[in-house]
């Protein structure tokens, strides 16, 4: 049998096995296929790095590559005594051979990712006063530090509080004010951001509605190796709606999600005037 038919029937016997749990770790598949942007059709003329007029389903072209991308992202979360843990890890262009042809190095495996472990405020609190503590709507606040890797860039890191709030209706809602410590650039700069989930039902079916964004406020100081370029403020946001695919099959409930990314960025990588607009396919699997 050749590579590709066995790699398909292996990632279908296990897509479509039975799980009786969520253990916290998932495993998501993006891909945008670019079919309302040309690659002769880049602007230019507007200030905007990379960006394909009109398009809403293409990446930047870029170190990432074309507009066309696939990535694969591998996410794990656990929380712990004293706090939780979570592990993100995005690979694009995770399929590419090798010897394959592509633009860019990067397209065989360039990763994104990071590390998060926070500690519980509450936690701690409670242990020293020997009693539980009501916080309202304010369900905890925990220190954060998060180490960050890019394949292209290095090693960033990020230290602040985590704030956890109780929302009616809401599966969770989070924000954290954080610094933002990139080696590349003297100084550092305050980044605030949001998390949250939603699962709700329409009819017999059950979707998420969740997603992330983050901000930098003030934009870090001088390039170390280019004193002409500086750190910028940025924001960006993925928000995804997910439909429980797996429960229509009658599979485990909340195994097998499809649905869509969208993911809007302003100054991408720090970059002045690079923005994304990309709509992404999605498929999650929860293990």
């Amino acid at each position: 049998m050749t590579r590709k038919p066995l790699f398909l029937i292996t990632l279908l016997t296990i897509l479509l096995s039975s799980s009786n749990a969520f253990a916290g770790v998932w495993f998501e598949l993006l891909h945008a296929p670019c079919f309302t942007g040309k690659e002769n059709n880049i602007a230019s003329d507007d200030g905007v790095i990379g960006r394909y007029r009109g398009s809403v389903d293409c990446f930047n072209k870029d170190f990432n590559g074309g507009g066309s991308r696939t990535v694969l992202s591998i996410k794990a979360f656990q929380a712990w005594e004293f706090g939780t843990m979570f592990l993100f890890y995005d690979i694009t262009g995770p399929f590419n051979s090798a010897i394959a042809s592509v633009p860019s190095p990067n397209e065989k495996g360039g990763f994104f990712g990071g590390i998060t472990v926070t500690l519980s405020g509450k936690f701690f609190s409670e242990k020293l006063l020997k009693r539980q503590l009501d916080w309202g709507p304010l369900s905890n606040v925990s220190f954060k530090y998060e180490a960050e890797h890019v394949a292209k860039f290095g090693m960033l890191h990020y230290y602040g509080l985590q704030w956890d709030f109780a929302v009616p209706g809401m599966d969770f809602v989070s924000a954290t004010t954080v610094i933002r410590n990139d080696w590349m650039f003297r100084g550092v700069d305050f980044q605030v951001g949001a998390a949250w989930q939603k699962s709700f039902s329409l009819g017999t079916q059950d979707f998420k509605f969740l997603g992330f964004l983050q901000a930098g406020i003030f934009g870090e100081g001088v390039h170390r190796l280019d004193p002409t370029q500086k750190g910028n403020r940025f924001f960006m946001a993925q928000p995804q709606l997910l439909w429980d695919f797996g429960k229509l099959i009658t599979f485990t409930p909340d195994k097998l999600l499809l649905g869509f990314e969208y993911q809007l960025a302003f100054n991408r990588y720090l970059i002045q005037n690079k923005t994304e607009n990309t709509l992404q396919g999605m498929i999650r699997w929860n293990i």
